[in-house]
């Protein structure tokens, strides 16, 4: 997971403005858990298997070294409290150790997810002081004076982000060659970015393909990689690494993850969806490893729901019913033993119920529970849903009463998203119900209305994965030609040439050609078709017009 580049969601995951250096980006109870993993057993271990990283410190430990290198190497794969349980035991085993002090502090502080609040920041500051103290009073090397020196900066002020990517800058420059930290500045650079661009990540690219060049398999320059290029806006740099990111750190169910945020954007959502099962598989060993009690144990973990939402997302794309299924069950029965979800849940949920509804048995989306009023985004969308269920089975009256029962918007919106994604699902299902009617024409209108609503903000506004389970409006668009395009006819050039164009139609992050449907779909395009009256022309109008249906 990453920053998010919704604004209305700055509660969730950050903002996209220039942040704030200690604003608490993540409150706990949000979506994505508490943190990461909940608090290890008693004994700390050395955790193996979340890749290499780390460096040599000034320690009179070997036990000490090895527990500070395994906090760098969970810290960097986004297992913040196993990292902080590590550097806390490197500190146990050498209390004079300055640069176990140092970890605590660098490991504590702010990420690209999660922020810190004032009152931490000011604990932080005195553990970094703290750290300062030890390396005065002992033997330790002008690297680690100049590290604890940056960390301090970073929680001075309101420019200590900034302060700290700074001065990482200065310290990579003395000691170029080296990966660990390299890496650390370049991470230093997108948490103290504002909004992530092609320009804002200019720097992190440089010094992550730097370390690249010379160590490919560096998990955590991998993992910031993939990050930086999909924040950029051209993902697919990141391939041949991601490719090898949940081989390097099998153990590391974030990394495992990772990938798929390559993935997702060049269009192999099998491969997104593949990987996101292999994380919630780690999800659940983490689980019954640390002995999590519940019914839902693996929920209580940070990145959980993001690996379910990420699995779905590309299992739905993709057409991976099993996968889809797989993911989505166990969040339908958690939610059933949840009486009020976080509303972002409630989304991902709806997703869940989609793919119960394409890929279940006819019947199973029409005996799932309703969510009930205290959840009304999952409400929502549990009529959509059966909907499609019903759009499955060829229940026209099933259908349209389904459409009707979703309101025009949740009441309590602070996103300000419900609206939109209600009105994307309405126009689905009574393009579904206009195709059983035999009006292609309309059908293909409502589609394309759809297609715009995604096209526009807030749906448009990037995030990872989309909202919406179609990406943005390509696929909808697709649809929205499909029907304008019935097969074995002659299709006028402009039909033809707009249907070509939507299916090679890239968007902002994405390379669309990969798309496992596109090579059949303008094959088809280019297929003699007949002109079904005003079909095409109503399509552009609605898209024209941004969604607004002429009739």
């Amino acid at each position: 997971m990453r920053r998010m580049m919704l604004a209305p969601m700055v509660l969730l995951l950050g903002s996209t403005a220039a942040p704030e250096p200690y604003s608490a980006a993540a409150p706990a109870g949000t979506w994505c858990g508490s943190g990461d993993l909940e608090d290890p057993p008693a004994r700390t271990v050395l955790l193996e298997g979340y890749g290499p990283g780390g460096f040599t410190i000034t320690t009179k430990s070997a036990e000490a070294q090895a527990f500070f290198t395994n906090g760098v190497q969970l810290a960097q794969a986004f297992a913040h409290k196993a990292a902080i349980k590590a550097f806390q035991e490197a500190r146990r085993l050498d209390p004079e150790c300055a640069m176990c002090a140092w970890g605590e502090a660098w490991s504590t502080g702010p990420t690209i997810n999660y922020g810190i609040k004032p009152d931490e920041a000011k604990k932080l500051a005195a553990m970094t002081e703290e750290a300062e103290k030890l390396a005065l009073a002992g033997n330790v090397t002008v690297r680690e004076r100049n590290l604890i020196g940056a960390l301090k900066l970073r929680y001075v002020g309101k420019t200590g982000n900034r302060d700290f990517a700074d001065a990482m800058d200065k310290i990579t420059a003395m000691v170029p060659g080296d990966d660990a930290i390299t890496t650390i500045t370049a991470d230093a650079h997108m948490i103290a970015a504002g909004e992530w661009n092609a320009e804002s990540m200019k720097r992190p690219v440089e010094l992550l393909e730097i370390v690249l060049a010379r160590n490919p398999d560096y998990a955590p320059a991998i993992h910031f990689y993939i990050h930086a290029t999909e924040g950029a806006g051209y993902p697919a740099r990141a391939e041949k690494f991601a490719d090898r990111l949940g081989i390097v750190a099998p153990a590391a169910s974030h990394l495992v993850h990772m990938p798929s945020h390559t993935y997702y954007w060049i269009g192999r959502y099998a491969d997104a969806a593949t990987s996101n099962a292999r994380a919630v598989e780690i999800d659940l060993a983490n689980a019954a490893r640390l002995k999590l009690e519940g019914a839902d144990p693996a929920w209580k973990l940070a990145y959980h729901a993001h690996n379910v939402h990420f699995g779905l997302g590309g299992a739905l794309m993709a057409g991976d019913g099993e996968i889809a299924l797989k993911l989505a069950r166990p969040m339908i029965a958690m939610a059933g033993r949840t009486p009020k979800l976080e509303a972002f849940v409630q989304i991902v949920l709806g997703e869940a119920y989609l793919a119960v509804a394409k890929y279940g048995a006819a019947d199973e989306m029409l005996k799932v529970a309703d969510p009930g009023a205290a959840n009304p985004f999952a409400q929502a969308l549990w009529h959509y849903a059966r909907g499609e269920a019903y759009a499955r089975a060829g229940n026209l009256a099933g259908i349209r009463a389904e459409a009707r029962k979703m309101p025009k918007r949740v009441k309590d919106d602070k996103w300000a998203v419900s609206e939109p994604i209600h009105a994307v699902a309405r126009n689905v299902l009574e393009g579904r119900a206009a195709m059983l009617e035999k009006k292609p024409t309309r059908a293909a209108a409502l589609f394309a209305a759809a297609a715009a609503i995604e096209e526009a903000k807030p749906l448009s506004t990037f995030m990872d994965p989309p909202l919406w389970w179609y990406r943005h409006a390509a696929m909808r668009r697709r649809r929205c030609w499909q029907v304008a395009m019935p097969r074995g006819r002659w299709r006028p050039p402009t039909l033809r040439s707009n249907a070509v164009r939507t299916i090679r139609w890239r968007s902002r992050y994405a390379d669309r050609r990969k798309l496992g449907w596109a090579p059949k779909q303008r094959a088809r395009a280019t297929w003699p078709m007949p002109e079904r009256a005003g079909v095409a022309g109503r399509c552009q109008t609605v898209l024209d017009r941004g969604g607004a249906i002429p009739f």
